[in-house]
This record gives C-alpha cells, sequence and structure tokens, in this order.
C-alpha cells in the first residue's frame, strides 16, 4: 500500500461506509472508525486482486478472502495482516490440496469441469477446463489459465492482449512443459511430419509396395 493511501486512512477517512479511492488506483469499500478500516470491509489492489473480508485499525484481522482477476480465491484467517491459514479454490470451485492431489493425473485425466458436468460426447472432448473451448492466444505462446504467456516478451497478458503480470521465477519451465501452446504457422506445418525423414521413407516404401 503507497504512503498516500496510508495517509487518507489515517486522516480522510472519518465517515461511515465511505468508498476511498486514493491515487495510487487502489479503493475502499466498508467501515471506518478513528481513521482505520473496521470491520467488514472490501480493499481493492491496483493489479485486481481484491481482499473482502474482516478489517481491524486498518489490518486485515479475522476471516477474509483474497479474490483473485482470474476467479480464484484464497479463503483464509488473517492476524494482523499474516495470514494464519486458509485454502485456495480454483475459478471452478475445485480446491487446491497440498497432499493426497488427484486431480487430472494419470489415472484420472479428466478437467474439474468433466467432473462435476460428465464427458462432453464424441467430437467435443474438451482440451481446457472450459466448457466453451479453449481461448484464442496469438501464435508461438501458451496459455496459462488467466491469460496467456509470451516467450519472446517473458510476461503473462489477458486474452485481451493488455499485461496481465510479470513471469514468476518458477513458473517458465511448468508453463512451458504443462500449457496449451499454440504454434506458429511455419511451426504448426513442421509439426504436421511431412518434413520427418521416416515418414517419408515409410512413404516411398508404401509407394513402392503398390507400384510392385
Amino acid at each position: 500500500m503507497c504512503i498516500r493511501d496510508r495517509y487518507q486512512r489515517r486522516v480522510h477517512g472519518i465517515n461511515q461506509n465511505k468508498k476511498m479511492v486514493s491515487h495510487c488506483n487502489t479503493s475502499y469499500e466498508g467501515p471506518i472508525e478513528n481513521g482505520w478500516y473496521q470491520g467488514h470491509g472490501r480493499f481493492k489492489y491496483a493489479n485486481g486482486v481484491i481482499y473482502d473480508g474482516e478489517f481491524d485499525k486498518g489490518e486485515f484481522h479475522g476471516k477474509g478472502t483474497l479474490i483473485y482477476p482470474n476467479g480464484g480465491k484464497y479463503e483464509a484467517v488473517w492476524e494482523r495482516g499474516i495470514m494464519k491459514g486458509g485454502k485456495y479454490i480454483f475459478f471452478d470451485d475445485l480446491e487446491y490440496k497440498d497432499e493426497g492431489w488427484s486431480y487430472c493425473t494419470s489415472k484420472d485425466r479428466r478437467f474439474y469441469t468433466e467432473v462435476k458436468k460428465g464427458l462432453r460426447p464424441d467430437g467435443k472432448t474438451l482440451i481446457t477446463n472450459d466448457i466453451n473451448g479453449p481461448k484464442t492466444i496469438p501464435e508461438g505462446t501458451y496459455d496459462v489459465g488467466d491469460g496467456y504467456y509470451d516467450p519472446i516478451k517473458e510476461k503473462i497478458f489477458d486474452y485481451n492482449g493488455e499485461f496481465n503480470r510479470e513471469l514468476e521465477a518458477e513458473e517458465k519451465e511448468w508453463i512451458i512443459n504443462k500449457c496449451r501452446y499454440n504454434p506458429s504457422t511455419e511451426q504448426a506445418k513442421k509439426m504436421t511430419g511431412d518434413n520427418d525423414h521416416i515418414i517419408k521413407k515409410m512413404i516411398e516404401l508404401n509407394s513402392q509396395k503398390q507400384i510392385q
């Protein structure tokens, strides 16, 4: 939180249920007592993340949920601004577990949408966890769920092309190995096998057999 936010919170936040919007593109809605955020309120960060929960003297304190732009949320218990425990729930209500994780494994590769709503008929198999099908992403990029990763710019963008966030240090390898990739037109041509020397040889041998 920027210095201007803190100043406005302490000095100017004097009216109950006043909505406060700072010059740092953050906002708060909820009760204010003695210049502090107090009780149940809603604070929005400049990056779009929202905290919806209990405050005490301006700090996250009690039950509160962090809501992310991608639809995911972290339900937690806070003590003086420090998270003491909680759980992450994905946009589709799938709850993440540190142990005993059984989602989308070799034994059961269904997406959570398919677990809840059943498998799609032939020809309509899901290739992403979205009943409406995969999002359109530019050539040469990876679908990361809350946008796409551009390996040239090494940044995450929203599906509409606007900047979303910086790439985290450990994310790159996981994205490249796990996420859906949209190859460029030239790469797609190479992936058809037309230029594979083994496939060319097999086609040649089959042609010779047909002539004989």
